[in-house]
């Protein structure tokens, strides 16, 4: 017991007063909606023939554990993929299970390529976590079959050396 006190005690001196009442973090955004695909790869592969892509990536500092100023590096975006994956990504996700998450809308510079009245599937079978820590990559997705659209959101730890980016442009 007297140890969980002391790493309370230690989180609780850097700035979080329990965990669930932690300091707002740092962030750094990158206005740039982006189209290369090379930086996000790994956010791709699972979906197949990619037709169009458009991103935006900005990084996250002080979250509120025991890794407090490391950075997460954080992407979302939409992907318009060819008619056959879209069968094959329906297949590995639910109907109903696919509403967007509530603790944030889509970034109101990808509206344009997100379909007008979705009908967002989501599941386990396509989402996706790899890794430990230091170089872990989380990937959420939702598909609209009608549109071929994926909606997706990735988060990573960030080491601003040794992860590829999107170019400054």
């Amino acid at each position: 017991m007297g140890i969980i006190a002391l790493v309370a005690l230690s989180v609780s001196q850097v700035g979080c007063s329990g965990p669930f009442n932690c300091p707002e973090p740092e962030v750094t955004v990158d206005a740039s909606v982006h189209t290369e695909t090379a930086p996000i790869e790994l956010e791709l592969q699972p979906l197949g023939g990619v037709l169009e892509v458009h991103w935006l990536e900005w990084t996250e500092s002080g979250r509120c554990d025991f890794s407090i100023g490391d950075l997460i590096l954080l992407r979302e975006g939409t992907a318009r993929v060819a008619p056959a994956d879209v069968a094959r990504l329906t297949e590995l996700t639910t109907a109903g299970a696919g509403n967007l998450p509530g603790d944030r809308a889509p970034d109101s510079r990808l509206s344009s390529w997100l379909p007008s009245a979705p009908r967002w599937r989501s599941g386990t079978g396509l989402d996706w976590r790899d890794g430990e820590e230091g170089s872990f990559v989380s990937v959420s997705y939702w598909l609209d079959p009608a549109s071929g659209v994926v909606y997706f959101r990735s988060d990573a730890d960030y080491d601003p050396v040794a992860t590829p980016t999107a170019s400054s442009s």
